[in-house]
């Protein structure tokens, strides 16, 4: 039997009726482990995302940023540092290919949550650090991931993981999809792994601040930004020069492409493909102009859901399907006639 999957364009939510004064009196707050979060925002683990400013400003926007793992742990350990020296809370990566050293560093440094960063997380060899971690520190906080199916999410939760990370091959800097084959369309994948009692991030695909409110309303507890923050003043790494005249660029690529791997691996092995690609975007000025956007579009759509709250959101939301002709009717369509 083949199933139907949906991705954010697939679908549209159904407006209810809406008791709530103002989409100032939203709460967007949730638990996030040790964390309480004023927006239920992540930055991305991305060498391109999220470094020092950009976790830091994250944190001081009500979100949280989750520290990239792609550099050597003295390297790891001086970024996590320099964000707490100013009380300011992050998320620290971890692979499992590197044992336990990373992971005790970082301890020891006063993290207690961690992120297991693999791009396929329902394996035995993620299962196992999970279950090593919590073993080894019964006070961490971990997330797993990255998974698409709700037996991914229930093997990652039984193996320990308080938080699941879904998302396989939906990210604007991500071939995974085209190289392999696999996957499953976002929407679908963030509501499959929801049935699992586990706080879920959506990680990858969300382009718009409607594509957040279908997230959450999927069951998510929070989204995770790549592609929404790439170019913004904080994240990692320097403009590009412009020609006269032209806009400053900023890199950004996914950590499977051959330029990342080149950089922190040596070289990309003879036996793997690269599953993304490395991109020049425009300069975006400060994150907070995005974010701002992104949790005005959040607060408008849940109380187009009726929802004061994401439990309530959760509860309340009701999908539609949508034609071609309904993804074209949502976009600005005008001819330009007054």
């Amino acid at each position: 039997m083949i199933r139907k999957g949906y991705s954010f364009d697939d679908l549209l939510l159904v407006p209810r009726y809406n008791d709530i004064p103002s989409r100032k009196d939203v709460d967007l707050s949730t638990e996030f482990g040790p964390f309480k979060l004023w927006l239920p925002v992540l930055s991305a683990n991305m060498d391109t995302i999220t470094g020092v400013e950009m976790a830091r400003t994250m944190h001081q926007l009500g979100g949280l940023g989750v520290l990239h793992r792609f550099c050597y742990i003295e390297d790891n350990l001086r970024m996590y540092k320099e964000v707490r020296s100013t009380r300011n809370d992050c998320i620290v990566s971890l692979g499992v290919n590197e044992g336990l050293e990373r992971f005790e560093a970082l301890y020891d440094a006063g993290a207690k949550c961690f992120c297991v960063d693999v791009a396929h997380g329902y394996t035995k060899a993620v299962g196992k650090f999970v279950k090593l971690l919590k073993r080894t520190r019964s006070d961490v906080f971990v997330i797993a991931g990255n998974v698409c199916t709700h037996t991914g999410a229930d093997y990652l939760a039984s193996c320990g993981a308080d938080a699941i990370k879904v998302g396989i091959g939906p990210g604007s800097v991500c071939t995974t999809r085209l190289k392999t084959g696999c996957g499953v369309p976002q929407l679908t994948a963030i509501m499959d792994c929801a049935k699992v009692d586990r706080l879920i991030i959506a990680d990858g695909g969300i382009k718009t601040p409607g594509d957040a409110v279908k997230a959450l309303a999927a069951g998510a507890h929070v989204v995770m930004l790549g592609g929404m923050l790439a170019g913004c003043d904080e994240t990692p790494g320097d403009s590009i020069e412009p020609a006269p005249g032209h806009p400053r660029w900023k890199t950004f690529r996914g950590m499977a492409s051959k330029e990342a791997q080149e950089d922190f691996m040596g070289a990309m092995a003879d036996w793997k493909a690269a599953e993304g690609v490395q991109i020049k975007v425009q300069a975006r000025g400060p994150v907070k102009n995005v974010i701002d956007d992104l949790i005005g579009g959040i607060r408008s759509g849940m109380t187009y859901c009726g929802s004061k709250n994401i439990a309530a959101l959760h509860r309340n939301a009701e999908f539609i399907e949508v034609t071609p002709n309904g993804v074209h009717e949502s976009q600005p369509h005008g001819d330009g006639r007054l």
